[in-house]
């Protein structure tokens, strides 16, 4: 196996070098080899290439690797060449074998998270000081997810230049003479949250004055990051709440004897380091451990393995280009990673729907199918020849949407969402007077995808319209100013949220107007127009109450008008739904009893259903059954989200197909949204939890339509390591044979 050693400007970001590396041993013909990259500052990086796919189309370099920071404690790279050296002595060959139990993602990931819940429960959560009982592990999350992007911002040298400022400053804080006071999380880290990172440099807030000069100079001088991350949380963020010294001081020695490094694996490389995409898996797995919000542990969120991940994003892309005109050889091939065959027509449409794709996760867990979409949409633009900017990436951000119904969620997925944009601000863009970071708070938000109810009023997912009203005058000018407004707040532009919300409020109202105006009622119940009034008209009372609400809790309907209504639905959903067994289904918000929410489940659901049939046969259609799971609700709600030719992409246990309750989501497949894949993993099970799962991919249901009789669906097994077959090269064969049969 050979050994490929190459100088590198920066150890830390090598996915170039990795890149061309890989491409090196496939044009010499070579499975795997040994990747050594080492930069001048003395660092380097240990790892391996393999070649997947070999005998396809086309291999896929794939590579792991472990960092090495010269006078840095360097814990994970000893734990793992610990092993190497171990076969070693014993006269072992070093085979791709050997490289893979060395550098293994799991075995890495076992280890910290055992390390860090110690930590997190006998550590941080007793040294929480000022806050209720029931919220310290709110107040410790909040603290750690801003560690963590504090430490991502020093990696780039943004804080005095110091890549390991957090431990430098508590150094700092000790020689003051104060530690042991109690005061370093209330008098040096919530100055450095709230203050420094919420104004430009050198006009920051006069807060730093009780501290030394050098500290104050760093403050001064910090990023301008906005963002929800560093606002406070005015049920955790108290007066007098506080870490002690202690928590503090020993949490600084066990996370900082980790290298951390900003970049985020994808499905060609990975980091062992501590990224975005690691720390999410491990909060992920923290929450349902210990709980969070006042909930009990258990909360149905689980990590999707990045394979997974990338592979329902091409797919779900590659679906939606297919159904906007593009051929399906061209679609699967430009999600596969070749774009030779595209003709310049059909690269510039292609390019024009990726950059326009509306995609929604509705439970966005730490954001890892967002960051999965706009890993996979860079790459086909990529491909595509757009060019790679800033504005580029902006753009693709502002079309990702996510909604989570734990705070914790929010803010790690926009933390990693932030994090992708960060690491590529050009250097001068450190003392921008204006804020860095593109505002996200309208983009994923905390709310319940599946019970969308306002006091006793439910509030339907989506209004149905006749489409030429949307080119009224009226109607057009508040879409209009809506869009603008949400673009001026994203881009930090000088709009307030409650401006957008009043734009909400104008936009829905005009719709509302001309609705009753002209006499549609495609809402009523029985075609009577005297009744149809009278419900139109209740209708746009019950709206019109809730948009005036200042306490109103999230709705699709409101809250992403601009693509419900003036789109008529999302392109793309995709995600892994909460895995909640039915008796253990509870309301998240705590407003509700048990059976009071899963009752408003089911009507919910059966309202989204019966929206989506023909009128003759809405009645018809059975309600849900009442002992079924709930990752069969986020199914009803987000098909109902998608426009006509919307693609739903979603991985679930696989119960569904064989218990009594998936009749049900089996018929609504049956009959309204037409499947394309049911993706069977027999290998390894995608969660941390005692679930087989299978991935979905379907096509939108089309309102008042039936899926064809001889529509045809395939079921695949899938009995090898996904990152070891090409899926989408071989869905692509056989939906290809599948036609050949059809025609023959």
């Amino acid at each position: 196996m050979p050994i490929l050693v190459r100088p590198v400007d920066d150890a830390d970001r090598h996915r170039v070098a990795f890149k061309e590396l890989g491409e090196r041993l496939a044009k010499d013909n070579f499975y795997g080899g040994v990747v050594l990259l080492h930069d001048p500052r003395g660092n380097y990086r240990l790892g391996y290439i393999e070649l997947l796919y070999r005998g396809r189309r086309k291999p896929r370099p794939f590579g792991r690797s472990v960092l090495v920071r010269k006078e840095a404690p360097n814990k994970t790279a000893r734990q793992r060449l610990k092993i190497l050296v171990q076969k070693a002595a014993r006269f072992e060959p070093l085979t791709l074998e050997a490289l893979r139990e060395a550098l293994s993602v799991d075995a890495v990931t076992e280890a910290f998270y055992r390390e860090f819940v110690r930590v997190f429960e006998e550590i941080l959560v007793p040294g929480v000081r000022g806050v209720p009982e029931e919220r310290k592990r709110d107040f410790v999350l909040a603290f750690v997810a801003r560690t963590f992007f504090v430490a991502f911002v020093a990696k780039r040298g943004w804080l005095g230049s110091r890549e390991d400022f957090l431990p430098w400053l508590f150094s700092r804080y000790g020689q003051e003479g104060a530690r042991g006071a109690g005061n370093f999380y209330h008098d040096w880290l919530k100055p450095l949250f709230f203050q420094a990172f919420r104004a430009p440099p050198g006009r920051k807030p006069n807060a730093f004055a009780h501290l030394p000069p050098d500290v104050r100079e760093i403050y001064s001088h910090a990023p301008y990051l906005n963002g929800e991350l560093f606002r406070e949380k005015g049920e955790l963020d108290l007066p007098e709440a506080f870490l002690t010294d202690e928590a503090v001081s020993k949490f600084y020695e066990f996370l900082f004897a980790y290298n951390f490094t900003v970049e985020e694996n994808t499905a060609y490389e990975v980091d062992l380091e501590l990224n975005p995409e690691f720390l999410g898996l491990i909060l992920e797995r923290l929450v349902n451990s210990v709980g969070v919000e006042g909930r009990a542990s258990e909360l149905g969120a689980h990590y999707t393995p990045r394979t997974e991940v990338d592979l329902i994003c091409r797919l779900a892309l590659a679906e939606r280009l297919h159904r906007e005109g593009l051929p399906l050889e061209k679609a699967y091939a430009l999600l596969g990673g070749d774009a030779e065959e595209l003709s310049q027509e059909e690269r510039q449409k292609a390019r024009l729907l990726l950059l326009d794709a509306k995609v929604l996760d509705p439970a966005v867990g730490s954001g890892a199918f967002l960051v999965g979409m706009l890993q996979v949409l860079e790459e086909a633009l990529d491909l595509l020849g757009e060019p790679k900017t800033l504005e580029r990436k902006k753009r693709i951000l502002q079309n990702l949407h996510g909604v989570d119904v734990l705070s914790w969620a929010v803010w790690m997925a926009e933390l990693r969402l932030w994090l992708a944009y960060f690491l590529e601000l050009p250097e001068e863009e450190k003392n921008s007077s204006a804020p860095l970071l593109p505002s996200l708070g309208l983009k994923v938000v905390r709310g319940d995808s599946v019970v969308q109810v306002v006091g006793t009023h439910a509030v339907p997912t989506r209004l149905d319209l006749d489409r030429k009203l949307l080119q009224d005058k009226k109607v057009k000018q508040a879409m209009d100013a809506l869009l603008e407004a949400k673009e001026g707040y994203f881009h930090n532009r000088g709009v307030t949220e409650r401006k957008v919300r009043e734009r909400e409020r104008a936009f829905l109202l005009t719709v509302l107007d001309k609705k009753y105006g002209t006499g549609q009622g495609s809402l009523g119940l029985d075609g009577v127009r005297s009744r149809v009034d009278a419900y139109l008209e209740e209708e746009r009372r019950v709206l019109e109450e809730i948009l005036q609400r200042e306490d109103r809790p999230f709705l699709y309907l409101v809250d992403f008008a601009e693509i419900l209504v003036g789109r008529g639905g999302f392109d793309i959903v995709v995600g892994n739904p909460p895995y909640v067994r039915q008796e253990e289904i509870q309301d998240p918000t705590g407003q509700r009893g048990a059976e009071d929410y899963k009752a408003l489940l089911r009507e919910e659901a059966w309202r989204d259903v019966k929206g989506l049939l023909p009128q003759k046969d809405a009645e018809a259609f059975p309600q849900p059954p009442g002992r079924a799971d709930l990752y069969v609700y986020f199914y009803a709600r987000t098909l109902a989200l998608l426009n006509p030719k919307g693609v739903h992409a979603f991985v679930v246990s696989n119960s569904w197909l064989d218990v009594q309750y998936g009749a049900w989501l089996q018929r609504i497949f049956l009959e309204l949204a037409p499947l394309r894949y049911v993706i069977e993993n027999r290998v390894k099970r995608s969660f941390r939890a005692d679930v087989n799962t299978v991935i979905t991919v379907a096509h939108a249901p089309q309102p008042g339509k039936k899926v064809p009789g001889d529509w045809p669906v395939l079921f695949v097994a899938v009995k090898r390591p996904f990152e070891e077959v090409d899926l989408v090269q071989e869905l692509l064969e056989a939906q290809m044979e599948v036609r050949h049969a059809d025609d023959a």
